[in-house]
């Protein structure tokens, strides 16, 4: 028997991972947040529960370099401790 390789939800093609919002805390916060992925693109779901039997949200287009919690740029520079300027502005 050949084994299958996992989903990925919301990373593999056409997947879909909806979770429930748990920093919620106005009314007009998204009740889950989610993400899926179109023609290798990410999208981030918004999704609000209407009433017991309807739920409707919105999707917006992910910025392609920060999906994945990670920024990718060709260059990344780290602070040296010297370069830090360590007065408070107050």
């Amino acid at each position: 028997m050949e084994d299958k390789p996992m989903i990925k939800y919301g990373v593999d093609e056409l997947t879909i991972s909806i979770n429930k919002n748990d920093r919620k805390t106005e009314d007009w916060h998204s009740d889950y947040n989610g993400k899926l992925v179109i023609n290798g693109e990410t999208f981030y779901a918004n999704v609000y529960q209407k009433n017991d039997n309807w739920i409707a949200g919105k999707l917006v287009k992910a910025d392609q370099s920060k999906v994945g919690g990670q920024t990718m740029t060709n260059s990344t520079k780290i602070a040296d401790n010297n370069s830090l300027d360590d007065e408070i502005p107050f």
